[in-house]
């Protein structure tokens, strides 16, 4: 049997970007139906769900249900890690996907092999499109959560860091873990002109330059600063010559925070923020945004059932990070714990972060976070059937 380490390297081997990975949706399926795993594929994008089934009902009632979720898709980096497994097709499984989906197989396998202790069903879902695809959103639009009649209790994600945290520490914390993401576009339009003549124009970029710099101040004024969020604007496209003032400039950001009201707030305040701008400069603005994920939030109940089970295997977060992860919109609909592991294989406080093209992740983390999957997955199922019983 492939051990979980040559699982993780030759899924590293060969990463896939986005919503459609065909060869990793191939190895998934062929491995999971070769241990007599049921799968079901996506029709929008090529994901898979592995399927194993617990022996019978619970007093004649629906079997319960409980979710496990890794995500599949690698980043458009071009790898410098000089490992021997390095890939060499310009993506790069640089944010630990990979490890992601060794754990979730081999736990899936596991618990194929003792599916006869299970006190219900479970649902191992590989789920491609994390990085800024919308997977989770387009997985759950095709029935994700509906795919056995019954909804999942609870559900479980993790995600490796090859920074922040020790090798092989293992963390989370009641309520949000993660930041949520809204993707904001705001564009100004004016009237271009000639740089000499600037009173005959109407200047966008003018415009754009004084709302970004005005953001921060507004941010400062008008959330509360027991809330933490940030707005970040990371482009700006505006001009094709430095004699000509443009017809219009594009900012391109992001709004992060941990909870969903506070980063509504931030929206509003830079739409208000922009018009305010645009009328001030004489040009007008139109502000567009998308929530690309909400915070990620872990059940306080559902921790503390985790925690029953796998005892102090899991450390608490004191602070929720700034990062975002789309297994937010599977909490959002189903209780559940989002976990943290540490993977870094230096000092986490100086190693390359996440999609870097020099990160890397510790195999020694593999197995026992796979373990610690199957524990959940059968003492979460326990739990329900002895409620149900009693």
């Amino acid at each position: 049997m492939t051990s979980i380490i040559a699982t993780r390297h030759e899924l590293h081997e060969h990463p896939e970007v986005g919503l459609d990975l065909p060869w990793t949706q191939r190895y998934l399926r062929e491995r999971l139906e070769a241990a007599g795993i049921e799968c079901r594929l996506g029709s929008g994008l090529t994901s898979v769900i592995a399927i194993v089934r617990g022996p019978g009902s619970v007093n004649g009632a629906a079997r319960p249900v409980v979710l496990v979720r890794s995500d599949m898709d690698a980043l458009p980096v071009e790898e410098e890690t000089g490992l021997p497994w390095a890939a060499t097709n310009g993506a790069m499984h640089a944010c630990g996907h990979d490890c992601h989906m060794a754990i979730v197989l081999h736990a899936a396998l596991e618990v194929q092999k003792r599916r006869e202790e299970l006190a219900g069903d479970v649902i191992f879902f590989f789920q491609p499109g994390e990085e800024g695809h919308g997977g989770a959103e387009l997985a759950l639009n095709e029935g994700l959560l509906d795919v056995l009649g019954t909804r999942p209790v609870a559900a479980l994600g993790f995600h490796v860091l090859a920074h922040h945290l020790k090798c092989g520490e293992v963390v989370s914390r009641g309520g949000a873990v993660l930041a949520g993401s809204t993707l904001i576009d705001v564009d100004f339009h004016g009237r271009g002109g000639h740089g000499s003549a600037p009173h005959l124009a109407r200047d966008p970029l003018s415009a754009a330059a004084a709302f970004v710099t005005n953001s921060a101040a507004m941010m400062s004024m008008r959330v509360d600063p027991r809330e933490r969020a940030v707005l970040t604007y990371g482009t700006v496209s505006a001009g094709v010559a430095r004699n000509i003032i443009p017809e219009r400039a594009e900012l391109r950001g992001v709004i992060r925070g941990f909870s969903e009201s506070t980063i509504d707030e931030v929206e509003e305040l830079a739409r208000t923020g922009a018009e305010g701008v645009a009328t001030s400069h004489g040009v007008t603005v139109k502000v567009n945004v998308r929530k690309d994920t909400v915070p990620t939030v872990t059940s306080g109940g559902e921790l503390e059932k985790l925690r029953a089970i796998v005892g102090d295997a899991v450390g608490e977060l004191d602070e929720p990070l700034a990062i975002a992860e789309d297994f937010s919109w599977i909490l959002r609909q189903v209780p559940g714990v989002f976990l943290l592991v540490g993977a870094s294989t230096g000092d986490p406080a100086t190693s390359p972060s996440n999609h870097s093209a020099n990160a890397t992740y510790d195999d020694s983390v593999l197995a026992p976070t796979a373990d610690l999957v199957v524990r959940w997955v059968r003492g979460r199922l326990d739990i329900e059937a002895h409620d149900a019983a009693s």
